[in-house]
Order: C-alpha cells, then structure tokens, then sequence
C-alpha cells in the first residue's frame, strides 16, 4: 500500500490523496490508513499544508536560561546524578538537586556577600549536616 503513496504533499494534502485513491477504487476501503477514520472523526482547525509560513521563521532561537541552570549544572557536575529520581507526575518529593537550588538561593539572599564558589560550599556542608549524602564524581579517563 505504501508504494501508492508519494510523500510530495505539494499536489494536496494527504487526506484528500487517500480520500481520492478510495473513490477512484484505487485503494479499498478496508486496506485504507488507520489513521484515516480518525481524521474523518476529529478533522484538524486548519489544513495541513506543506508550505506554510510561521510567524517567527527568520528570527533565531533565543538562548533561555534560568539563573538555577547554571547552579544545577555545576552541582552535576560536581557530583553527579545522586538519588532516586521520581518521574511520577504525583510525586511531593523533590530531587536532591532541587533541594540543593532551593538551599543554595535561600542562603544566597541571607549572605549575599558570599562568592559563588563559596555559597556552593556552604549549601553542600548543610545538606551533609541535614542528612543527604553527597559524593564527589570521580572524573573518568
């Protein structure tokens, strides 16, 4: 069956090709796509055209960053991937690295006047003391 199909769309949108094929007999009613009662059902808000052109197509995509990101990164760098990491949409508890965010912004506005390196440091000593174990990676040759 695939080999009746070009993927072209430039002549017409993949539905009306199959939809053409079915009435011209050229394709049976049974062997159509599977996808094709779905779409016959719930038929998207605006064709799917091969040509289109989105609002934003010459701009670049602009860097996001998070001022977390660059503590996230460092700290797994640091030590790695410690701890289980729930991806249960339900979960409550919060990775060790978020509990490293969170202590290292809360401790960065009671001291500002700390180093970067030294607030990182700090907020590694107080999650040892609360508990959490933190081990440094070994590098890898």
């Amino acid at each position: 069956m695939a080999q009746q199909f070009t993927r072209v769309e430039k002549a017409a949108p993949i539905f009306q090709r199959v939809s053409g094929l079915i009435r011209a007999g050229q394709l049976k009613w049974e062997d159509r796509p599977l996808w094709f009662d779905i779409y016959v059902l719930c038929p998207p808000v605006t064709e799917p055209v091969w040509n289109v052109e989105m609002p934003k197509k010459n701009e670049c995509v602009r860097k996001l960053l998070y001022p977390e990101d660059n503590i996230r990164a460092k700290f797994y760098k640091t030590y790695g991937s410690p701890g289980i990491i729930n991806l249960h949409s339900g979960s409550k508890t919060k990775t060790i690295s978020q509990t490293f965010i969170e202590t290292y912004q809360r401790l960065q506005s009671e001291r500002s006047e700390l180093s970067e390196d030294q607030l990182f440091e700090e907020t590694s000593k107080i999650l040892i003391e609360d508990g959490i174990k933190l081990r440094k990676r070994t590098p890898r040759n």
